[in-house]
């Protein structure tokens, strides 16, 4: 459940993170995607990422594994990867992460949301978020 009484909304579950992202875009029809480790099925991560070439890794916290998400490694080599910071707790700890995808009429995605809780705090937020201008978006949806 979502704790909307303090400056940052709260969550008590990676859960919170898909209310979030419909209230915070303002779509009832996002469709969001867990972000699930496929080494270890793990749902906790450090999250580094550049917001101005819109480039988001993470890194298992139970085993390790790396994983650049949607198209980021198109736009990689131009990227300056910096770990989120939480703005309450200020660590750059560990977050669950959901990616919501705004679809145009046709299926594809016209624009992306990436949603993170802090561990740590609960703090609900999105990263980043940005517009798709490429069809078809097949693989990048799959790259989550």
């Amino acid at each position: 459940m979502i704790d909307k009484t303090k400056k940052y909304w709260t969550g008590d579950s990676s859960e919170d993170i898909s209310e979030y992202l419909r209230l915070y875009s303002e779509e009832n029809d996002i469709d969001i995607k867990d972000i699930i480790c496929h080494s270890c099925g793990g749902n906790e991560f450090n999250v580094i990422a550049d917001g101005d070439e819109s480039v988001i890794q993470v890194k298992c916290v139970k085993c390790g594994k790396e994983k650049l998400l949607l198209d980021s490694e198109e736009y990689l080599e131009d990227a300056s990867l910096k770990p989120i910071k939480c703005p309450v707790c200020g660590k750059g700890g560990t977050y669950n992460v959901k990616v919501g995808f705004i679809r145009k009429e046709n299926g594809c995605v016209k624009w992306v949301y990436i949603g993170n809780r802090c561990t740590e705090c609960g703090v609900l937020g999105s990263c980043d978020d940005w517009p798709i201008d490429y069809e078809p978006t097949e693989d990048m949806e799959h790259n989550i």
